[in-house]
């Protein structure tokens, strides 16, 4: 059995993060919210997926201004708790290259206002799949960036068998 990938658990952490917070934030307020990319490096390494490829991996720093936030109207806690809960769900990279927990921070505006800061770290494959006329000249041949199939397996079956001779 065969199940696509989602764009979120394939990568693309931060739109992912992006369009939660959003879901979460009361839309008035996403014309005060700005987010970025910070120290971006590639990390060259590909493997071989079977219907793809990871060509190698992404790492960055996404960051968070969240501007005359109406912090009695939605408690930051709220917004806290949903990176958490988003990242616990969605980002498998997170324990396994043992990234640094997300960095929040709180400063009062008004009484009625704070800004928010958040920075999190992310790694996430760079997904590719052959593609004749993908923008990707790679290993001799073209590949367009999107994610790939991933077959799980549903079920198996164990054979053990004697291996000693009969005397």
């Amino acid at each position: 059995m065969s199940e696509p990938v989602s764009q979120t658990s394939a990568g693309y952490y931060l739109q992912g993060l992006v369009q939660h917070l959003n879901s979460v934030i009361p839309q008035r307020q996403h014309k005060n919210i700005e987010c970025w990319m910070e120290d971006v490096e590639l990390i060259i390494g590909s493997k071989n997926q079977g219907h793809g490829a990871d060509i190698g991996f992404l790492s960055y720093t996404a960051s968070w201004s969240f501007e005359r936030f109406p912090f009695k109207e939605l408690d930051p806690a709220v917004v806290m708790a949903n990176v958490i809960a988003w990242l616990e769900d969605n980002d498998q990279h997170r324990d396994i290259y043992e990234l640094n927990d997300p960095n929040f921070d709180v400063e009062a505006e008004s009484d009625t206002t704070v800004t928010m800061t958040l920075d999190v770290e992310f790694i996430e494959p760079i997904m590719v799949v052959p593609e004749p006329d993908g923008d990707i000249l790679w290993q001799g041949q073209k590949w367009a960036l999107a994610p790939y199939e991933i077959w799980t397996a549903t079920h198996g079956e164990v054979f053990i068998a004697n291996t000693l001779p009969v005397a």
